[in-house]
């Protein structure tokens, strides 16, 4: 397993793993728009300030098989610098085969890199709480809070 920063190339990889991603969490009633995400895929890429990261995890074939996006930025009320998951998965078939410890590993390090004070971890996906839970446990993170929805207009698609 290996691990990277995403390229351009990789774009078009990730919009269809993001569709799986989407169709196995709470979001799968939410509009799927594949525009939408190769865009904010590349712009997260081509961040020229450097508060945003998008790590790849390789199979032994180079093919991606997850990925994580995060940003670090300064607190809402504080200068301290907080690093936040903005998307973290791998695909099914393949968690047991070490990516997401290698993913979370690298954002640590690139927060560390940056002067992070603390890590965010934010599970808002409903898709398997409890081993996430016992996953980010066993890294040293420990629950601050949950998450918490209000679907304001059952059985309507947003406008792509």
């Amino acid at each position: 397993m290996k691990i990277r920063f995403a390229t351009l190339d990789d774009v078009p990889a990730f919009v269809e793993m993001a569709r799986t991603f989407h169709s196995l969490t709470r979001f799968r009633e939410y509009d799927y728009n594949p525009e939408r995400v190769a865009a904010n895929l590349g712009a997260v890429i081509e961040n020229p300030r450097g508060t945003h990261c998008f790590f790849v995890a390789d199979d032994s074939d180079g093919k991606p098989v997850g990925g994580l996006i995060g940003c670090v930025e300064s607190h809402f009320f504080s200068d301290r610098l907080v690093a936040s998951l903005i998307h973290y998965d791998v695909l099914p078939e393949k968690r047991m085969g070490g990516a997401a410890l290698k993913l979370i590993t690298a954002f640590k390090k690139w927060a560390e890199n940056r002067g992070a004070f603390e890590i965010s971890a934010g599970v808002n996906s409903g898709a398997d709480l409890d081993r996430m839970d016992r996953f980010l446990r066993k890294l040293g993170f420990q629950l601050t809070g949950g998450n918490y929805s209000l679907l304001m207009n059952p059985g309507t698609q947003s406008p792509q």
